[in-house]
């Protein structure tokens, strides 16, 4: 008899019980412990099976279940004699005891390969399914949610099972599958889906093996089912996706008309027949609080941390009569080929719910569509996706226009940033305070300082809160597009792409802006909003949450924020004060997550000043600008780790230049204070982040479950680096 006979997904499964958990089960998510103590009745068996560290895994999981009130223990089926234990009778009669169990992450592979040596079950095994079948629960996280689906992922990412397909060969890339213990018979599981952008993997899991349903489940977030309905508990949430309609072109390169749900938490679903049922408090969005009226067209990497879940979430927060469809790619440069994703509501069909909690939004979308699309790329074709190139608005700046990006603010800034930005002013200085919670104090403190220095100055009145009526005033675009400089000062970067990509539209300032540029106008941007002028700009996190965490979606969760920026300088990512604020490794993986050529820290009474056409960058003021290169051949990322090895960081000094995009430095000055100031950033982004120092072993960060960042080249104003950080500590 087959492993999976004895469980069909119509009839006879009664009212069955799965946690279903995304991975990173946090240890203070009372609201899936709570539920699982709830389906167990308190007593759960612990398998750490899966684990490179069953030893320690294993009793801290334990312990953790006890902390909720649970009789909880630990199985002995893991490490190297995993699977003679799982042929032990007395194993066996543990699991009938205590009548439900939870299996932890790590490897799936090492679950099956326990449990079912050669698709053989084993005692352990059968008590199980027993104990699952007199109404026990069935738990498990990242790996022990892998193994619950018939067909099984094994490994790969989204970009590799895309462009590669399946492979057997774990070697080769693709993707890997295999089969897993069938205890979820409603489709494919696929977790860490939302923060490991795993979409395109699980379309091509299913349409590779026949499986007309996958289920993509977020981390610290849970699909419980009882039955033949499913509940959505956590964090985030599940993408219910469903194939029966798809089709897939000849060539395998382009998958049509794929259905999915986007199920969030308190929302449940009929597992037969795929209806998503919204939970109590959602409800349509209101016509005040539509919030984009145009598509992003999303140039961060589709299979980025969080880039699916930011362009649904805009669609769902859209105006339908004008925006229904939206799309982000990622670019596999050794192969020459781009992927995108599109995804789309479908009139009279789709359903777009949310629920405001603490103000925080929950998003439901029902009844949406995707398309997967796969293309080769021309050299040419793939040269000019690889670089970054600024975005016009419909008004290519002249070749006298330039950026004035400054690492701080010009109100604390000594006499060498203000000479040098004063330099750059041709009067009159129109002043946009949007970034800033204060606008109207925040530019007369700017206008104020212009005029003392003899330059003369004006607010522009322009804020979030009156966007709208500004773009209305025919004389105000006008004034802006004749002017010669424009200021935007420091604050929140968000907030002034809200203001000037309003509701996701290019408002008719932004328009005017450009034209500015056109006829050769300075664009000076200060801290934050120097930041917002990058193709991507990084909102929020530190050195250690993005080197610990990765990319977070929200400034609410431990990690790094990456949003859509303005796009004026296309040259890479900008940050600002890098040595007060301690900013390089939050540079450094987000030029990893978007596959930036380059990152630009800039420095304190710094400022990068950057040609019409954006192909030379010169550096004035006191300190200076870290250069950041990332070798995207030498990344493990969507993973249990990040590793980047060979980062290079160049120091630029006040009077050095910058080719872009190249990336070669001109030198100007001494090499000396260059090579001093890498030292200290490196110095201290290590004592940041505790890091251990590397050691000539491969390297394995979850050995130590700490980072390792070690120098492994030095020059003369330049050093590269390699950096290794375990992602999750339990899954």
């Amino acid at each position: 008899m087959s492993i999976y006979d004895w469980f069909s997904p119509r009839g006879e499964n009664g009212d069955r019980k799965l946690a279903v958990i995304g991975g990173r089960l946090e240890d203070g998510n009372a609201l899936i412990y709570g539920e699982m103590h709830r389906l167990s009745g308190g007593r759960i068996l612990v398998f750490p099976t899966a684990s490179a560290e069953p030893e320690a895994v294993g009793p801290e999981t334990v312990q953790v279940f006890r902390s909720y009130g649970f009789d909880a223990a630990l199985s002995p089926v893991h490490g190297p004699n995993a699977a003679a234990a799982a042929r032990d009778p007395a194993n066996a009669a543990e699991v009938a005891r205590y009548g439900s169990v939870y299996f932890t992450g790590g490897n799936q592979v090492h679950i099956v390969e326990a449990l079912a040596p050669g698709g053989i079950e084993t005692p352990v095994l059968a008590a199980i399914r027993e104990a699952h079948a007199r109404g026990g629960l069935i738990a498990g996280s990242s790996a022990g949610a892998a193994m619950m689906s018939r067909v099984m992922i094994v490994g790969g990412t989204s970009l590799d099972a895309t462009v590669h397909g399946v492979t057997e060969d774990p070697e080769q890339p693709g993707m890997l599958l295999g089969e897993g213990l069938g205890f979820f018979p409603y489709g494919i599981v696929d977790q860490h889906f939302i923060k490991r952008g795993r979409l395109g993997r699980l379309v091509v899991a299913m349409a590779k093996t026949g499986v007309e349903r996958g289920f993509g489940i977020d981390e610290n977030t849970a699909l419980f089912v009882t039955g033949q309905r499913g509940r959505i508990i956590g964090e985030y949430g599940v993408f219910a996706l469903d194939m029966r309609h798809a089709t897939l072109d000849p060539r395998g390169r382009t998958f049509e008309n794929i259905g999915f749900s986007y199920l969030d938490h308190g929302d449940e679903i009929d597992l037969v027949r795929m209806r998503g049922v919204p939970g109590a408090g959602k409800r349509r969005v209101r016509q005040g609080e539509i919030a984009y009226r145009a598509p992003a067209r999303s140039r961060r990497n589709v299979f980025g941390a969080y880039t699916l879940y930011d362009v649904l979430a805009r669609l769902v927060l859209g105006d339908p009569a004008f925006y229904a469809a939206d799309r982000a790619s990622a670019v596999d440069v050794k192969a020459a080929t781009a992927v995108t994703v599109e995804l789309e509501r479908i009139r009279s069909q789709s359903r777009a719910l949310i629920a405001v909690e603490e103000n925080a939004v929950r998003i439901t979308a029902l009844n949406f569509r995707a398309t997967v699309m796969t293309e080769r790329l021309t050299p040419s074709r793939l040269a000019r996706r690889a670089e970054r190139v600024q975005r016009l608005y419909g008004a290519k700046p002249s070749a006298a226009a330039r950026l004035i990006l400054l690492g701080s603010s010009p109100l604390q800034a000594g006499p060498e940033l203000t000479a040098e930005m004063l330099q750059r002013c041709e009067g009159p200085v129109g002043i946009i305070a949007a970034a800033s919670a204060e606008p109207e104090r925040t530019a007369a403190t700017h206008v104020d300082l212009l005029r003392r220095e003899g330059v003369e100055a004006f607010d522009l009145g322009i804020t979030i809160n009156n966007i709208g009526r500004a773009g209305r005033n025919e004389a105000l675009v006008e004034e802006i597009a004749a002017l010669k400089t424009i200021l935007f000062t420091g604050g929140n970067q968000i907030r002034l792409v809200e203001t000037l990509l309003h509701r996701g539209e290019e408002t008719p300032i932004l328009l005017a802006i450009a034209k500015a540029r056109a006829k050769g106008a300075a664009i000076i941007a200060a801290s934050g909003s120097a930041s917002a002028l990058s193709d991507f700009m990084v909102a929020g996190g530190t050195s250690f949450d993005a080197l610990r965490y990765g990319v977070s979606s929200d400034q609410g969760h431990n990690g790094l924020v990456i949003q859509e920026g303005i796009g004026f300088f296309g040259g890479g990512i900008v940050d600002q004060n890098v040595f007060s604020s301690r900013r390089l490794g939050r540079l450094i993986v987000a030029c990893a997550e978007e596959g930036a050529p380059h990152g630009f820290g800039i420095c304190e009474e710094t400022l990068m000043d950057v040609s019409g056409d954006g192909s030379r960058v010169d550096v004035a003021g006191r300190n200076g600008v870290v250069l950041v290169e990332v070798d995207a051949s030498n990344l493990v990322l969507q993973s249990d780790s990040f590793v980047a090895r060979g980062v290079k960081l160049t120091f630029v000094r006040p009077g050095d230049s910058i080719e872009l995009p190249t990336g070669i430095v001109r030198r100007n000055t001494p090499v000396e204070p260059a090579t001093a100031a890498l030292d200290r950033l490196v110095r201290e982004l290590a004592a940041d982040c505790s890091a251990l120092p590397l050691s000539p072993r491969p390297i394995d960060p979850h050995r130590y479950r700490a980072i390792e960042m070690g120098v492994v080249e030095q020059g003369a104003g330049i050093v590269k680096i390699d950096i290794a950080s375990p992602r999750d500590d339990r899954d």
